[in-house]
C-alpha cells in the first residue's frame, strides 16, 4: 500500500551564495524532471554577485537573505516556504538527471521511510582532479548499506512532517563566536536525527546528480581541511554520533589521522633532539618507525580502487600525493576542530520538532516579504 498520495507536492530547493556561473544549469535540470516539479525555491544566502536576478529569469521563487548565514540557515528558509509534502535538496552547483526527483521522492514509498539521499554520478566538468574526486566519493560509498544515518544534502528528499519534527537542520554556534550558525557537517547531523527518531534513511547508490568538484589542489585541500573540522565539531556537539552508519567509514578516517599525527609528532621529536631539548632520539625513532610506513601504505587500498575502476598508472602515481597531501588537510583540520569546540557551544537545542515550530512562522512570515517573483511551474 503506497504511503505517498501519487498528488503529493514536491518542493525541491536550492541554497545559492555566489552562484551565478551555475544556478542556471542546476534550475533548468530541475523544470526538465520526468515529475516536474511543483514549486522550486532557490534561497540566495546574500550572495555577493546577481544569482538572485539569474534564478529570477527562469520563474522559480526567490528568496534574499539579509545575511550570509550558512547552507544550513538557507535550506531551513526554503523549508519553511515550501509547500509541498516532500522536501527535495540539491546544490547550486550541481545538476539533476532527468528521472531524480522522481525515483528519490518514489524511494519515500515505503513503511517506516523519511528520506532518500545518494550520491554523485559525475563531475560537471573533466579533468584529473575532478575526476579524482568522484572516483574517490564513489569508491567510498560503493559498500554501504541500504539504510545509513546520515544525508548528503546535495542529492536528498525528506518528508517535510520528518523533518520539521526533529527542527530541520540543527543550528548552533560556537560560544567564542555566537554570530553565525555553525555548517559543513549539516547533512550528517540531520540524518543522524532522523534516524535517532525512528525514521529510515534509504541510500540510493543508482541515484546521481552531476557536480562541480574542486578545480584546483589549493581548493580541493582547503575544502577538506574545512570538512575534517566540521566533522569533529559535529562529534563534539553531537557525541553519540560516533555510533550512527554514515557515509564514510569512521575507522578508516581515525587511521589515516593517527598515521599523520604520529609522523608529525615523530618529526617535532626528531627536531627538538637535533636543537638538543633532550634525549628524544628513540621517541622520533619509535613514532617514526611505526607511523611513517602506515601512513605512505593507507592510501593503497583507495589506488586499488582507482585501478579496478580503470586509471591507468600516471593518474594513480598522480593520485597518490594528492591522497598523501589530504591526509595532511584532514590532521590541520582535526585539530582546529577540538580546538574550536573546546569551549563548547550556544543556541544549540534545536533537537526537538517544537524549536522549528516556534520559529517556522517568524520564517513564513520573513520568507513571504522576501520572495522576489513566484511564478506557476
Amino acid at each position: 500500500m503506497n504511503r505517498l498520495p501519487a498528488t503529493c507536492l514536491s518542493t525541491v530547493i536550492v541554497p545559492a551564495y555566489n552562484a551565478r556561473d551555475t544556478i542556471g544549469a542546476c534550475i533548468e535540470s530541475l523544470l526538465g524532471q520526468t515529475r516536474r516539479p511543483d514549486e522550486v525555491i532557490v534561497v540566495d544566502d546574500c550572495s555577493r554577485d546577481d544569482t538572485a536576478q539569474v534564478a529570477l529569469k527562469y520563474g522559480v521563487k526567490v528568496i534574499k537573505l539579509e545575511n550570509n548565514s550558512g547552507p544550513g540557515v538557507a535550506r531551513n528558509a526554503g523549508a519553511a516556504a515550501a509547500t509541498g509534502e516532500v522536501l527535495a535538496f540539491t546544490d547550486s552547483d550541481c545538476v539533476a538527471p532527468p528521472d531524480w526527483l522522481e525515483r528519490i521522492v518514489g524511494a519515500l514509498d515505503a513503511p517506516g521511510v523519511v528520506a532518500a539521499t545518494g550520491g554523485y554520478a559525475g563531475p560537471v566538468q573533466d579533468g584529473f582532479l575532478t575526476r579524482l574526486q568522484h572516483l574517490i566519493i564513489r569508491q567510498r560509498q560503493s559498500a554501504l548499506p541500504p539504510e545509513i544515518d546520515s544525508i548528503i544534502t546535495s542529492n536528498f528528499a525528506c518528508l517535510k512532517g520528518a523533518f520539521e519534527s526533529v527542527g530541520g537542520f540543527p543550528l548552533y554556534y560556537f560560544k567564542r563566536d555566537p554570530t553565525k550558525p555553525i555548517w559543513g557537517n549539516e547533512d550528517e547531523e540531520l540524518g543522524f536525527l532522523l534516524a535517532r527518531a525512528g525514521g529510515k534513511i534509504r541510500w540510493m547508490s543508482e541515484i546521481g546528480v552531476l557536480h562541480r568538484f574542486r578545480l584546483s589542489l589549493t581548493g580541493y585541500l582547503r575544502q577538506q581541511r574545512f570538512y575534517a573540522e566540521r566533522i569533529i565539531v559535529s562529534h563534539f556537539r553531537f557525541p553519540e554520533m560516533v555510533k550512527s552508519r554514515t557515509n564514510y567509514s569512521r575507522l578508516n578516517g581515525a587511521l589515516h589521522l593517527g598515521s599523520i599525527l604520529g609522523v608529525s609528532l615523530g618529526m617535532l621529536a626528531l627536531l627538538a633532539w637535533l636543537a638538543g631539548l633532550g634525549n628524544l632520539q628513540w621517541v622520533a625513532a619509535g613514532l617514526l618507525g611505526i607511523s611513517a610506513p602506515m601512513y605512505l601504505l593507507l592510501p593503497i587500498p583507495a589506488l586499488l580502487g582507482l585501478r579496478r575502476q580503470g586509471q591507468d598508472g600516471n593518474f594513480i602515481a598522480k593520485a597518490y600525493v594528492v591522497l598523501l597531501l589530504v591526509d595532511i588537510a584532514w590532521l590541520s583540520g582535526a585539530v582546529s576542530g577540538v580546538v574550536l569546540s573546546s569551549k563548547g557551544f550556544t543556541n544549540g537545542n534545536r533537537e526537538s520538532g517544537a524549536a522549528f515550530a516556534a520559529a517556522d512562522q517568524q520564517k513564513r512570515a520573513a520568507a513571504a516579504s522576501d520572495i522576489l517573483r513566484h511564478r506557476p511551474l
